[in-house]
Formats: C-alpha cells, structure tokens, sequence
C-alpha cells in the first residue's frame, strides 16, 4: 500500500466568529488517499490556513519541504518512519509550533488507515485496551458571572456527568471574580463531583499572570477542592509552574500548547506538573502521544489528552486513552458549536457520565462528508 495524495481542507463556522475564547469556531480536517482505497482523516486544531500552507508548500531544499510532498509514495504501516522523515524534512522552519500540528493531523490519518487495513479498531492495534469506557469530564466556557457558572455546572450534573471543567470565558475578569465564579460552581455540584478550572493565560491590570499571583489565588480556591487548576501560566513559564506546583495543594495540568516527546520531557523535569495534557492534534499526532504518555508513566504522572474541537480528536483521544495505563479522562466538549456537533455521522456518546470505545475499524468514526462541504 502506498500514499497517493494528502488533503488539506480548512473549516470554519459560518458568520461572524464571535466568541474569541472557542478555537473550535474553526479547523483543518486531513484527508490522507491510498492507492487500494483506504482514505485516512485527521484534524489540526490549529491555525488552519497555515497548516494548509505547511502541509502543501513545495520542497525547497532537503530540509525545508512541505509535508505532502514527503509523505507521498509513502507506506503507511511505516508510521514511525514517516513521522521522523516529515520531521527531519522540515527542520529549517519546523520543530515546534504549527508544523508539528500538521505533522499530527497527517499522523492521525495514517493511524486510521492502519486501523482500516487491518480491519481493528485504532486502540486493539496500539496494543489493547486497558479499559473498556471512559469516564468524561463535561468541558465548557466559564460564564461571566456567578449566577451563570452556578446554572452551567448545575446543567452538566443534571446530564450525568461526574466530572466537569470549565475554563477562559470569566476567568479573564481578575482575582476576586475568579474567586466567586469557582466558588459558585462548586455550589452547584456538591461535593461529590470533580471540577476542573482552565485559568487561561489572558492578562490585564485586574488578572496577572505570574506564579506569585497564581498562588494567590490558587491558596485561596483549596477550600472549594478544584480537581485540578489548567494552564495558569504562560506554556513557556517553567519556573514559574514550579514554583506554583511546589506552592499549593492542588494539582496543576497543563501541555496543550507543547509538542513533541522533547517539549513534554522539559515540561516533566522543570515544570513539577501532576497532570499531562498533550493535544493529539497538535503533540505530534498519535505516535507522539504514545511516547508522551511513556515518559509520563515513568514518572508517575497522569495524561488526560486535551480535546477541544470536532469528534475526530475525541475519537483519537478515547483510543489514546484506553491503551495506556496512566489515563483516567476524556475531555468532552458539550459547548454549543456546530463543527464539533456535525462533523461526524454518529456522535461519539457519553452515558452516564462515562464514554465506551468505537469498535469500528481505525478511528471507529465515519465521517459527515457533507458537513465538510458546509464548512
């Protein structure tokens, strides 16, 4: 088998885009072609035009090429070996950022082919299941006020979930707002539920960003016992989420914005976080986040894959997570947007609180070819 194109098609909601906190008001869906017909899909949840550019660019020189041209002719079962080809193929202007989210959508499509040619779902060929559901964590924005952060965390209770993050949105307010806002939101769910609060990194006279003020605040949250606080500092602050990791009781997770087996060992040895967060989208795609996931078990830390777009990462994330023993997590984005409701034929379910794994061949998922054509 071999690769014979790599697509790239740019998404994104129709009308103005409105919420600035939402990234998933947008997207690039990766369609990878074989010549025995097996077609793999990806995402990038990234800037979508510039991932389009990466993943198209003509070669330059040996190593500054765009991705397609190195993938193409390609067998996909050489996974590994492509990743470091497009790696190595890109080094010039590559590394970190953009193109390694290109690099992990195309990654994700080769894994579905993988996944299809061998007619198994993505986590039986990534080595078995370690579970057989997962419990998801409803995600969604932090309202600005406390009468609605109370009304949101009360509604994802009442659908059953056990487990519920809310993040960006009102945490942009400063400390006291933030204060009052968790305060509500563990009002409303008892204490019996876990919630998560993604701080954000959104500055301004009333909200600093930096460990002294993290701490701060993070100190007077304890009594309203968050799961665990996302993404307080810049990505790039490693001292500083040591100082605040080392400072307070409370679990600190970030990673979103990392990429790559090296970016995350730095995070592992200076940052003193509890909680890995790689985006499969964006980490390097599925072969990164294994290794990732590795690293992370031999140092004892737990990986929740960050998942904020279409059913396509969450997919990949659901067979991520049941193949490695050190995850206990979903995230699953309940926000009202209509990329993530419509990208797939069938939505993957949450019941009771808990997701079970698609049992069709690659990702498990089939695709709404007409919603790409809306978007």
């Amino acid at each position: 088998m071999k690769i014979t194109k790599v697509e790239a098609i740019p998404i994104r909601q129709k009308g103005e885009i409105k919420l600035i906190n939402d990234s998933a008001q947008d997207g690039i869906i990766i369609k990878v072609y074989t010549d025995e017909g097996i077609v793999g899909y990806g995402e990038v949840d990234s800037s979508p035009l510039v991932v389009k550019a990466v993943i198209e660019a003509p070669v330059s020189h040996r190593i500054c090429c765009g991705l397609a041209a190195v993938v193409v002719g390609e067998d996909p079962f050489d996974v590994e070996k492509i990743w470091e080809k497009m790696y190595l193929a890109s080094t010039f202007y590559g590394r970190r950022g953009v193109v390694i989210h290109a690099m992990s959508g195309i990654d994700i499509a080769i894994w579905d082919i993988i996944g299809k040619a061998l007619n198994k779902p993505l986590y039986k060929v990534l080595g078995g299941s370690f579970r057989d559901r997962v419990r998801a964590y409803a995600s969604t924005l932090m309202p600005y006020t406390p009468q609605e952060s109370y009304e949101e965390t009360r509604k994802c209770c009442d659908a059953g979930y056990t487990a519920i993050k809310l993040g960006w949105g009102g945490f942009e307010l400063g400390m006291r707002e933030n204060i009052a806002l968790i305060k509500a939101a563990r009002e409303a769910a008892g204490p019996d539920i876990d919630l998560m609060f993604d701080l954000g990194f959104i500055p301004s006279a009333d909200n600093p960003i930096d460990a002294a003020s993290r701490i701060q605040l993070a100190k007077a949250i304890e009594q309203y016992d968050p799961y665990w606080i996302e993404e307080p500092l810049y990505p790039d602050d490693l001292e500083g989420y040591r100082k605040l990791s080392e400072a307070v009781n409370i679990r600190i997770a970030c990673g979103e914005n990392e990429s790559t087996i090296y970016g995350f060992k730095q995070l592992i040895d200076y940052a003193g976080v509890s909680i890995l967060q790689p985006d499969i989208t964006r980490c390097g795609g599925i072969t990164q986040a294994r290794k990732i996931a590795t690293l992370a078990a031999a140092n004892h830390l737990t990986v929740v894959p960050h998942a904020w777009s279409s059913g396509i990462v969450i997919a990949a994330s659901l067979h991520i997570i049941a193949s490695i023993p050190n995850s206990c997590l979903l995230e699953y984005l309940i926000w009202d947007n209509p990329i993530r409701k419509e990208m797939l034929v069938e939505d993957i379910l949450v019941k009771d609180g808990y997701a079970t794994l698609p049992e069709g061949p690659g990702l498990g998922i089939e695709i709404n070819d007409q919603a790409i054509e809306k978007y």
